[in-house]
């Protein structure tokens, strides 16, 4: 029997561990970070947000992937202090990069070209994902179950929207809309209840126009493209009998509100030009674990399997290059020693492999 993994019972484990940190890694021969490989590129920037379990431990770094430079500790040297405790989404929009650090209850709003960083305090709301569109910046918070709507200019809370009793995940705009996912609550004698909601917000108004069903537990929302997204359902673990029940994804269409079910589940996920990527990770009857990378074609719903015996059976996220299709994976360090980043090419061949911070969980490029 396999059993699915689910990230749910991975993050409990992360809250676990003591932290632990290694100094930063220097360039490792052949596995250096090439110059000038992207020096004809947009977007050869990109930052790497380390979620950090709990300790103060969350951490950026900063790759420049036309000089072949990656920084650990880049939000500390710019800023003089720590990130905070689990860090938890990152967008770059408008020259500023957005994180929500979910432990600490904060928001850091970023200057890309000097490192300079504006703390926004959201108190305890538990501010979890995000997305921007039109000069305003939407994060789902845990407290309570809601969206807030913050000004880009001024930093200022505007309005609040909520979403019901459950705790929403992921967020993303498609066709003028904001979409959000209800997962999770926790009740009496440690128990948890799952939804299966994507809740459909209306931009204008800031309110719940429609409900849509799309699995259990789901997780995250990205959009595919200005019209479809793709919601991905971690399903609900049965102690009892070793399996995971109602995983699974599905692609909305956003001006229409159809829904579609891949028969597919993404352990974690990414889009990169209109195709959905990621890994799905197995165990068998023995706990153990196979991880198997996977292509998604968003209007077939077809998959075809990545980096076959590419050696990385623990990551931690995944991202993909949109000019250059470079898959870029972050592994989780066993949740006690720092990750490392992986650089492969399209066809699966290793470009090269560089030491980051604790649980690498997102890469953005810009």
């Amino acid at each position: 029997m396999k059993k699915t993994l689910t990230i749910l019972g991975l993050a409990a484990l992360v809250f676990c561990l003591a932290s632990c940190e290694k100094p930063q890694a220097g360039p490792e021969g052949e596995d250096s970070i090439p110059s000038n490989d992207y020096s004809h590129v947009a977007l050869h920037q990109a930052f790497v947000l380390n979620e950090g379990p709990q300790g103060n431990n969350a951490s950026l770094s900063h790759i420049d992937l036309a000089n072949g430079t990656l920084e650990n500790n880049w939000f500390f040297e710019h800023n003089s202090r720590r990130l905070g405790d689990v860090a938890q989404d990152l967008l770059v929009y408008g020259g500023k990069a957005y994180a929500t650090v979910w432990g600490s209850g904060n928001l850091e709003v970023i200057d890309t070209a000097t490192g300079s960083s504006t703390l926004v305090a959201l108190g305890n709301r538990g501010p979890r994902y995000l997305a921007a569109d039109g000069g305003k910046l939407y994060i789902s918070c845990y407290n309570p179950a809601s969206v807030i709507r913050i000004d880009t200019a001024t930093l200022q809370v505007e309005a609040t929207c909520p979403l019901g009793s459950f705790n929403p995940e992921g967020i993303a705009i498609a066709a003028g809309r904001l979409f959000a996912v209800s997962s999770w609550i926790g009740g009496s004698q440690n128990s948890i209840t799952y939804d299966s909601t994507l809740y459909v917000i209306d931009l204008g108004t800031f309110s719940v126009d429609t409900l849509l069903v799309v699995g259990r537990n789901p997780q995250a929302v990205k959009a595919v493209d200005a019209n479809r997204l793709i919601v991905n359902c971690w399903g609900v673990w049965d102690m009892n009998n070793g399996s995971t029940e109602g995983e699974g994804s599905a692609i909305v269409d956003a001006t229409t509100l159809s829904v579609s079910q891949t028969g597919q589940l993404f352990t974690r996920m990414c889009v990169a030009n209109g195709d959905i990527y990621g890994y799905v990770q197995t165990y068998d009857a023995s706990w153990n674990m196979t991880t198997t990378y996977l292509k998604m074609d968003a209007a077939t719903m077809a998959t075809t399997e990545l980096l076959p015996q590419c050696g990385v059976d623990n990551p931690y996220c995944i991202a993909v290059h949109p000019a250059t299709g470079d898959i870029f994976i972050g592994t989780d360090g066993n949740y006690a020693t720092n990750g490392e980043l992986y650089c492969f090419t399209p066809d699966g061949t290793r470009r090269w492999k560089r030491e980051v911070g604790m649980l690498p969980s997102k890469i953005v490029f810009y």
